[in-house]
């Protein structure tokens, strides 16, 4: 997922409106519009502060991903450390969204619930 299209994704997820974020983080509902057109790119400023708006690491919003903060450990005991599903590079691009979409959601109790039962 670009960037681009994870900005749109985090924004309509927390039911902001573009001028709502532009606002937050001092910008021209314009220049903000262009940021999820792709066609321009935030200061480093407005990517942190932007991260911050939708609870988020810089890293985990520019798409820089790497085992930190992946609580990995108890799976990798269960399946043995060399399991490759465990590794940081076997995160998909869905398992991403997924994230993405549990980090702005108000409902994650509701959701944990229905995995456990729906997966066991």
């Amino acid at each position: 997922m670009n960037f681009n299209e994870k900005l749109k994704l985090l924004r309509r997820s927390s039911r902001l409106t573009q001028q709502q974020v532009a606002s937050f983080i001092g910008v021209k509902r314009v220049a903000y519009t262009a940021y999820e057109a792709g066609r321009t790119s935030p200061s480093l400023e407005n990517v942190v502060k932007l991260a911050k708006l939708y609870n988020t690491t810089t890293d985990s919003l520019l798409g820089c991903y790497t085992n930190a903060g992946l609580v990995i450990n108890e799976k990798e005991r269960e399946y043995g450390e060399n399991d490759d599903r465990f590794s940081e590079n076997s995160i998909t691009d869905e398992e991403r969204e997924l994230i993405a979409l549990f980090r702005v959601s108000d409902k994650k109790e509701s959701i944990i619930s229905y995995a456990k039962k729906t997966l066991k």
